[in-house]
């Protein structure tokens, strides 16, 4: 689903479409679900894959009544109920309602500007994270993302379909890791690990583009320009700002008591902790290069600048004296000795290119060419 940043991106592009205009959200009614987001087409999925240590299932575009049967009544599968399509709030809260899930919670989950959030309830745990990737443009799409889950099931909330997790559901489907052996807890951790590792890849596409442009700017800093720094900036805060919170609250589900997390499960928190220390620090490490950028642009810029002024100051220094001979010999005095010699005028072209060479040679010894 596009977003923010690619409005960024085009404005770069059409500086006469830039606006600065944004809808106000304010004045909402506390625990009432609206949907808060870009406009789409798509249509609202709801698919469950029920699964024990011995059997999976599949249930694709079920009914919110159909996902209840199964939550009440398929009690030896644990189920993992992907709700794709926030916007459709009339079924998001239908879902809510009968699984009694907070309505804070679910305006939370329609808010796709909601920032990063974890909510504690006695029966279950909600957590809120950003899913950032470059789409087929290489234009940085942030999809909003929640996750609800307690002891027999788990509910994954996206905006649109995604790519992320199909390496989890391979392996619910092959019985590969521990997944189908685990509680919930675990599938909430996978799914959480599976965002932070597709930061990995969106930071190699970041240092690409950052070594991209650095050898572009070192080579001939006409071939770039400040747009494509300032774009590339832009990209860096907007991943900054959705991951950096995520950092703490992943650090709460590390120290974090409540009983729905399994000891064993504490212990791939506190790596998924490193994970996100790691994506962190190198967004910091990023930015900074990026700042960076900038002043080396200008600088290669200024240098060539300096270079061409030190070619005119040598042609400049190079001909003020043959001016200043050319001058003397252009007066109109009649009495100039030098105008009778019949080698007159090739001792002055002789003097000038002397002049010329020892100049020449003085500059060259001085290395300023």
């Amino acid at each position: 689903m596009k977003n923010k940043v690619r409005k960024t991106h085009l404005s770069l592009k059409h500086p006469k479409s830039l606006s600065f205009r944004r809808k106000p959200i304010q004045n909402q009614i506390p625990g009432k679900i609206t949907y808060i987001g870009e406009g789409t087409l798509e249509d609202t999925v709801i698919n469950v894959i029920s699964y024990n240590e011995e059997k999976v299932l599949y249930h694709n575009e079920c009914s919110v009544e159909k996902v209840l049967d199964l939550v009440i009544h398929q009690t030896q599968f644990k189920h993992w109920i992907n709700f794709i399509g926030v916007h459709d709030v009339e079924k998001l809260s239908k879902l809510g309602s009968l699984l009694d899930i907070h309505p804070l919670v679910l305006e939370d989950i329609a808010n796709t500007k909601q920032r990063p959030k974890l909510d504690e309830f006695e029966d279950y745990v909600f957590f809120a994270l950003k899913m950032i990737y470059h789409d087929e443009t290489d234009l940085l799409i942030k999809n909003h993302f929640g996750l609800v889950f307690n002891k027999s099931y788990i509910i994954s909330f996206q905006q649109s379909h995604d790519l992320i997790f199909n390496s989890i559901r391979e392996r619910i489907h092959n019985k590969v890791g521990r997944i189908r052996i685990r509680n919930t807890d675990y599938l909430f951790y996978a799914l959480i690990d599976a965002v932070v590792d597709n930061y990995y890849n969106l930071l190699e596409t970041i240092e690409e583009k950052i070594q991209d442009l650095e050898e572009r700017i070192i080579q001939d800093a006409n071939k770039t320009s400040t747009s494509e720094i300032q774009l590339l900036k832009r990209e860096i805060l907007s991943i900054r700002k959705a991951v950096f919170p995520a950092k703490e609250l992943i650090n709460k589900l590390h120290i974090s008591k409540h009983r729905l997390y399994d000891k064993s499960t504490k212990a791939y928190i506190a790596d998924l902790y490193d994970h996100i220390l790691q994506v962190t620090e190198n967004i910091d490490i990023y930015r900074e290069i990026v700042w960076g950028l900038m002043d080396m642009y200008m600088s290669s810029l200024s240098i060539k600048m300096n270079e061409v002024m030190k070619v005119l100051t040598i042609m400049s220094t190079i001909f003020i004296p043959l001016t200043f001979l050319a001058g003397i010999y252009g007066m109109n005095f009649d009495y100039m000795p030098e105008l009778k010699m019949k080698s007159g005028y090739f001792i002055v072209w002789g003097v000038m290119l002397l002049m010329t060479a020892l100049l020449i040679l003085y500059f060259r010894k001085k290395k300023w060419f």
